[in-house]
């Protein structure tokens, strides 16, 4: 009995203690993507998406804190396509676009720089280790829909990098702060296509805050 009394007692003091150093938010933004490929001579263009994250910041020591973000993003591109009618016939040219979210979790490594009346500033980088939920794809032309679908990949699980920024600025009881980030990856091959050659580009402008401690 008094194993276990002293048990949850440290139990309680170590979760306290993490408890008062751990910071907990929320973050949501534009994450702007495009799609490359070295052995296709297609151009792609950028196109916006959403971004929420729930960010967690772990202190590590002096300036240094480990940030985890269980995140979902919306990814994807626009490009010009050659379509054909039902028996094959070229009809023209249509715009393509490709979208699809994935739960991704960034585990950055971030420093801190803090400056006068709680202002502060930062940088962080890392992988992002992400899981295609979902997407679909459509092809239009002058706003008439000729073709759309839902992806079906062959891979789900992708890894990718994160680096980027941002400053804390105080709103009343709150630490708000503005982010900026760039993001490289692999686009998550599907049935249609499954090159190795086929990376994503993305940045994510967003705002959020920490929220308060209990």
């Amino acid at each position: 009995m008094k194993k276990l009394f002293y048990s949850i007692c440290i139990l309680v003091f170590v979760s306290t203690h993490l408890q008062a150093q751990v910071q907990l938010g929320v973050r949501t933004g534009v994450h702007w993507s495009t799609f490359r490929n070295r052995s296709a001579g297609a151009d792609h263009s950028f196109i916006p998406g959403f971004s929420v994250a729930f960010p967690i910041q772990i202190p590590v020591r002096n300036r240094w804190s480990l940030r985890v973000e269980p995140s979902i993003i919306q990814k994807g591109w626009r490009s010009k396509v050659d379509y054909t009618l039902p028996l094959g016939q070229p009809a023209g040219t249509g715009d393509l676009v490709m979208r699809y979210e994935e739960a991704e979790v960034p585990v950055l490594l971030s420093y801190r720089i803090k400056k006068a009346n709680r202002l502060a500033y930062y940088g962080l980088a890392g992988p992002g280790f992400a899981y295609a939920l979902g997407g679909r794809f459509k092809i239009s032309d002058k706003n008439t829909l000729i073709s759309s679908d839902k992806l079906a990949f062959e891979d789900r699980i992708q890894l990718g990098i994160w680096a980027g920024g941002g400053m804390e600025i105080p709103l009343g009881n709150l630490t708000t702060f503005l982010d900026a980030r760039y993001q490289f990856g692999r686009y998550p091959p599907t049935l249609r296509s499954a090159d190795a050659t086929e990376i994503i580009h993305g940045f994510t402008v967003s705002i959020g805050c920490w929220l308060p401690r209990w």
